[in-house]
């Protein structure tokens, strides 16, 4: 099992299409998951369980990535970190064309 990001109900090729890769279940456990809980964030704790982002909750969670990428260049070393920030700078890029509908809701989890 993976942790990604879908739109929910596409309504075009485009959405259709659309997916952020995360993490897999067991890394996004392992390492993604011990650096959200250091960070203490709304948005981005809420992955761990699934969560629904609308385009003005995506300014939100995208703040808090930065909060995240700047811990786990703290914090982790080495191929996790690069993993890890690789992933986040995907997200940061990536997330904000899914939106190109104004009522799109994208799920992460």
């Amino acid at each position: 099992m993976a942790v990604s990001a879908i739109i929910l109900e596409p309504q075009n090729e485009f959405e259709q299409h659309f997916s952020i890769p995360v993490a897999t279940q067991n890394f996004f456990e392992r390492f993604w998951i011990p650096a959200i809980e250091s960070i203490n964030t709304e948005w981005i704790a809420g992955i761990r369980y699934g969560i629904d982002v609308t385009k003005e909750d995506a300014v939100f969670l995208i703040h808090e990535l930065s909060l995240l990428k700047d811990w786990v260049r703290i914090n982790l070393q080495g191929d996790v970190q690069e993993k890890i920030l690789s992933r986040i700078d995907l997200f940061e890029t990536t997330l904000p064309t899914a939106f190109q509908r104004g009522d799109a809701v994208v799920f992460i989890g």
